[in-house]
């Protein structure tokens, strides 16, 4: 059976996903409008994982072994669970007292600083479409592996049909479509991890058999257990970046301001935990499994699950795994995209995106996005660490103070914590963090504070900067 059999499927699904997007679209295309508990527990776990997730990290899992289940249990708890029951009706109240279309906004005029919206604005356009290239490489990487067409040519498919549901959708066509991704998504994983296990004789036995292979660098001790040193330190860290950095995504922080409730929110947790945990727990605990049937051998973990999908399912399950692929894909980068194209017009241009001006925006960003993905080589779950925690950095300490205490700290305070966690990221990943650093500077902090991620460094001298500048107007207003 040829692979051009199945581009009738291919072509019926972009068009249902922008059908989709044109006829469930809002007023505004920057506010969501009202929107059911399904709808937003789907659209919140489509958005939170996509071909990073699952291409990137779930190919990390073949190096790592099952304590990349981490990764996955702080996605449920701390990435979904903490978030609707601490962060998100708090986010939606001060959203609809503010009136804010987007997080930037929402912190401005919080903290009455302009200039944070602006900032805000201009490196969520600038992370989010670097991340957005990184979702659009992963997904044709898939694609291409299933199709009889070049890499380069999914991208540039891929980004169109993004492209068209963002422009034609705004943020409530986004949200639908990310409905039915999130449910395509649920598909595709069960069904590789169900052919897994009959391949290597059930659960039991394929643990059995992973727990007897040697340990290796990666997994030092054993590939059900955490790894000593720097490797168990890096699995940590990863939790934390897409665990608890997610807290301050703006992508993720926007889903909050569909919320009708606080009932609404309690409804809408557990949904979003139970798909959340098949999606990304099913991804990483097979391509753990993986291990047993595909022997060792694959240095590139970007095509640990292209190959496995190969090698387990008939050539309809391989269509259909990539669908759930690129329904990841899609759904985040039409998250990433909206959000970017919102922070550029809205936030750093003040300009109220209608008609034309929304399209070209939109157009704007998805090509420099598709661009990045064509001229970029590196490493998928690389790429989004790296953005995540550049972000979390800038946004997460004014971000939960907000919620926490109010705007009393003041607008020297948030601005210059988000310039200072910022600025701190950065400088860690080039001067101090080994990883990075020594391709950078030949820099490298000592032992394993060396080994620490930067979204420690980061979110550290943010707080740091907060504080000093909080006490200090505090200071010049009692005098």
């Amino acid at each position: 059976m040829g692979a051009l059999t199945f581009a009738p499927l291919w072509i019926v699904y972009a068009l249902i996903l922008i059908a989709v997007a044109k006829f469930s679209r809002g007023k505004d295309n920057l506010l969501p409008g009202k929107v059911g508990v399904i709808v937003q527990a789907f659209a919140y776990v489509a958005t939170y994982i996509s071909a990073v997730a699952l291409v990137g990290f779930s190919g990390l899992c073949y190096l790592f072994g099952m304590q990349m289940l981490l990764i996955a249990a702080g996605n449920v708890w701390l990435g979904t669970w903490f978030v609707y029951r601490y962060l998100a009706w708090p986010t939606r109240i001060w959203q609809r007292k503010l009136d804010s279309r987007t997080p930037a906004e929402l912190l401005s005029k919080a903290y009455e600083t302009p200039k944070l919206r602006v900032f805000i604005g201009l490196i969520s356009t600038i992370l989010l479409v670097i991340y957005g290239s990184a979702v659009f490489k992963g997904a044709a990487v898939m694609v291409a592996g299933v199709l009889p067409i070049s890499v380069n040519g999914a991208l540039v498919a891929l980004a169109a049909v993004v492209g068209i549901s963002v422009i034609w959708g705004g943020l409530r066509g986004v949200l639908y479509t990310e409905a039915v991704q999130g449910f395509v998504m649920l598909i595709g994983i069960g069904a590789l991890v169900v052919a897994l296990l009959f391949a290597v004789g059930g659960p039991f036995a394929g643990l059995k058999a992973l727990a007897a292979l040697p340990p290796t660098k990666e997994a030092n001790n054993g590939f059900l257990a955490l790894s000593s040193g720097s490797g168990g330190l890096n699995i940590i860290f990863l939790t934390l970046v897409t665990s608890v950095g997610i807290w301050a995504q703006p992508q993720l922080i926007q889903r909050h301001f569909a919320l009708k409730s606080e009932a609404e929110t309690r409804k809408i947790a557990p949904f979003a935990m139970l798909a959340l945990s098949v999606v990304v727990g099913g991804a990483y605990f097979a391509s753990a499994l993986s291990r047993v049937y595909l022997g060792a051998g694959i240095t590139n973990p970007d095509t640990v699950m292209p190959i496995l999908v190969h090698k387990l399912l008939p050539v309809f399950g391989q269509h259909l795994f990539a669908l759930a692929i690129v329904s990841a894909s899609l759904s985040t980068a039409s998250a990433l995209l909206h959000i970017a194209s919102g922070s550029l017009g809205h936030d750093v241009f003040k300009k109220d995106l209608t008609g034309w001006t929304w399209r070209i925006v939109v157009i704007f960003c998805t090509l420099c996005s598709c661009l990045f993905a064509l001229k970029s080589s590196s490493i998928i779950a690389l790429i989004c660490a790296t953005s995540w925690t550049l972000l979390a950095c800038a946004i997460l300490v004014p971000y939960l103070a907000l919620l926490i205490q109010g705007p009393k700290a003041g607008a020297r305070a948030a601005f210059m914590s988000s310039i200072c966690g910022f600025a701190g990221t950065i400088a860690w990943y080039l001067l101090a963090y080994r990883a990075t650093s020594i391709g950078w500077s030949g820099l490298a902090a000592p032992g394993l504070l060396g080994a620490m991620h930067p979204i420690l460094a980061g979110v550290t001298a943010s707080f740091v900067a907060f504080i000093a500048f909080a006490k200090r107007e505090t200071t010049v207003t009692t005098e």
